[in-house]
């Protein structure tokens, strides 16, 4: 039985408007048939290697996380870091080891204690005010007044704590400070 059934069909391989005889046919081709059946044995390929890649990365982590014991490259997997760094650590004395032979191992608790470490907040001392330029003396003349040179001045000034104050190109320093310090050296 043959039929007399002509359709505008475009084929779903190439793209391509072609005259079907079924209404059933996807392709224009066996050529384009072959290709597109090629293409999805290829593309189921992909797919189950794809999941079989990440079925055994993800059960491996699960399995990792339980273990009290990591090496050096599980450790780095879980906590996202590479084995650089980890070595690094181990080098500052930061994290703790045990050798079984050439084979490190860390434990688990004490890489989750060292990336757990607490933030403190800093406390922020007040902000003095500025007392004025009259009542300043900049670093230039503070050098001549007190006949010391500038890396004396500012060992001076960070040991004692004196607040600088910078204001435009100059660097000011409060008198009475430093009058009571050089005054405290001179007695």
């Amino acid at each position: 039985m043959s039929t007399n059934i002509r359709i505008k069909k475009i084929c779903e391989f190439c793209l391509q408007e072609f005259t079907a005889k079924k209404t059933t046919t996807k392709y224009c081709s066996h050529k384009c048939n072959s290709r597109a059946y090629k293409a999805a044995q290829r593309q189921e390929k992909i797919d189950k290697t794809n999941a079989q890649t990440s079925r055994l990365l993800s059960g491996d982590l699960e399995k990792i996380t339980q273990r009290e014991f990591l090496s050096i490259t599980q450790a780095g997997r879980i906590f996202g870091i590479s084995r650089r760094t980890i070595y690094r650590l181990i080098d500052r004395g930061h994290l703790n080891i045990a050798k079984f032979g050439t084979r490190t191992v860390l434990r688990k608790c004490d890489m989750e204690a060292f990336f757990a470490v607490p933030i403190i907040p800093q406390k922020l001392e007040p902000v003095q005010a500025f007392p004025g330029i009259e009542h300043c003396y900049t670093i230039g003349q503070a050098q001549t007044e007190f006949n010391v040179s500038p890396a004396a001045l500012y060992h001076l000034l960070h040991r004692h704590g004196i607040v600088k104050y910078c204001i435009g190109k100059f660097t000011y320093v409060p008198k009475a400070e430093l009058d009571v310090i050089f005054n405290a050296v001179e007695l």
